[in-house]
């Protein structure tokens, strides 16, 4: 187990996000979050890095434990070449990260956070958001990279034809509630999750 909720509550301003959520992340797991903007996904991500605390209930991880919040959270004073090296990494950038392009911030954030090799838990938030093709291809193979050497993941996206390519389990919050589903129960046999998958099941939770 590298990350573990057991019944965790959120709330804001005195409002339930979600409630009694209980779910483990495996080794070597990619668990997706799926839900629309409002649904708690960001909140859940920043349980899991211990930057906030849950209403109720426990979160619990194991080992290292690397988050990117999106390039809107990365301090724009900051010279992107030191940014990298707070996290150990290289870069060439030597301007402000607020003078980058946000595609080029996220960028910049996603390789410095993916760089070691050396964190077993890794949260990410909306990492697609912002990047061109090229860079999209390079997250995908990054991600699967470290799925491949046994670290876990968590990666909240919209992009469902991103998610459904790296995922091992997709989690859908739907009415305050997660219903985590592996990828081998709802593609067809012999065939990989499809967005259209992820679409019609989130559908119909959203229904019931």
């Amino acid at each position: 187990m590298t990350l573990q909720f057991d019944s965790v509550t959120a709330t804001y301003a005195g409002q339930s996000v979600f409630r009694g959520i209980s779910f483990a992340v495996e080794r070597g797991d990619v668990l997706g979050l799926i839900g629309p903007n409002g649904a708690g996904k960001t909140t859940m991500l920043r349980m899991a890095a211990g930057l906030i605390r849950p209403a109720a209930g426990s979160v619990r991880s194991e080992g290292l434990v690397t988050y990117f919040g999106g390039e809107a959270t990365m301090p724009g004073a900051c010279r992107a070449k030191r940014w990298a090296a707070l996290f150990g990494a290289v870069s060439r950038e030597q301007r402000p990260l607020g003078r980058l392009s946000r595609g080029t911030r996220q960028l910049e954030g996603l390789c410095a956070s993916l760089w070691l090799e050396d964190w077993t838990l890794g949260l990410f938030d909306e990492p697609w958001e912002g990047l061109d093709p090229d860079g999209a291809r390079w997250l995908g193979r990054e991600l699967e990279r470290h799925r491949d050497r046994g670290a876990s993941l968590v990666v909240s996206s919209h992009r469902l034809h991103d998610v459904s390519d790296i995922c091992t389990a997709f989690g859908f919050l739907a009415r305050g509630e997660l219903h985590v589903m592996r990828a081998a129960d709802l593609g067809a046999a012999g065939r990989r999750v499809r967005a259209a998958d992820l679409i019609d099941v989130f559908d119909s939770l959203r229904r019931s």
